[in-house]
């Protein structure tokens, strides 16, 4: 499934489609075949840039926007600052009977939802059981290549036995050189498309692994130290490069007490590169009560 996490990793990667790697300040060219132009990549890049820089100007753009849906009847809420945040059939002139949700500034919302983000990304306990689902259903689809592919070479090298078979039958004169050629003709088309279906599989048993435990819990050190701190204050540009990239959703859930609520996070958390495209695993978090 394509979702708009997807589609933006590809646009933010549109130089290495122009065959560019950016590797710690050096261009390297020529290592990749390009797939665009590099003046369709530059211009794909400068539209991104154009987009940041636009998106959240004057308040024209919250770092959630669209990405709040309210718990009731699904619809989205609307972020305003003045007037706080509510689901858009709340209003009575648009809908009746109105949807009951909860109000709540877009203040109190952005720091409850990004704090409890940041709780969940940097903690990444909850990522433990992810990791090792990964980790074994990869085991499992590469044991499965295994056979595949030890059964696609055991079927060439029966088509090179039909080979030699044929051409000893012409050599003793039992089949003719018209129909040895035939019959060669016929191999070579099942070995061509044998070795093509060997060379796919080969492709992606060649692909990286996704991380073992140890590894994670390295990574989680380094994280939860390093990177922690930023994203505690990380600007709404920032928060909504983070909320694109993790597909983030916000279901908002009144409280039966007055202006309560809580609510539920997802996401799809980025564990390895698969081709062009990341790997994800799908996560739900909830959140304590809002308020």
């Amino acid at each position: 499934m394509i979702t708009r996490s997807t589609v933006a990793v590809v646009l933010r990667n549109a130089r290495r489609y122009a065959g560019i790697w950016d590797w710690s300040g050096y261009e390297l060219r020529n290592l990749i075949p390009p797939r665009i132009s590099e003046e369709k990549a530059e211009r794909i890049m400068a539209n991104l840039k154009h987009n940041r820089e636009n998106s959240h100007g004057f308040g024209k753009r919250k770092w959630l926007t669209s990405r709040v849906i309210c718990g009731i009847c699904g619809r989205r809420y609307n972020l305003r600052k003045k007037h706080g945040c509510a689901c858009v059939r709340s209003n009575p002139m648009r809908a009746y009977p109105p949807c009951p949700s909860v109000r709540i500034s877009w203040r109190r919302l952005s720091y409850d939802v990004w704090d409890t983000f940041v709780q969940c990304i940097t903690g990444l306990d909850a990522l433990e059981l992810a990791v090792k689902d990964k980790r074994r259903a990869w085991k499992v689809q590469r044991a499965n290549i295994e056979r595949q592919v030890r059964g696609l070479q055991e079927q060439v090298s029966r088509l090179q036995q039909k080979r030699r078979q044929y051409s000893w039958q012409q050599a003793e004169g039992i089949i003719t050189e018209e129909e040895l050629l035939a019959a060669h003709r016929q191999i070579s088309s099942e070995d061509s498309t044998l070795n093509a279906q060997v060379r796919r599989l080969e492709e992606f048993r060649g692909e990286p692994a996704p991380p073992d435990w140890a590894t994670f819990k390295k990574l989680a050190e380094y994280w939860t130290g390093a990177i922690g701190y930023e994203l505690d204050h990380a600007p709404d540009d920032v928060k909504a490069r983070f909320a694109e990239v993790f597909d983030l959703y916000v279901t908002i859930h009144p409280d039966s007490f007055r202006d309560g609520y809580h609510f539920d996070l997802s996401a799809n958390i980025p564990l390895e590169m698969e081709g062009d495209k990341p790997g994800a695993y799908d996560m739900v978090f909830s959140s304590s009560r809002g308020g």
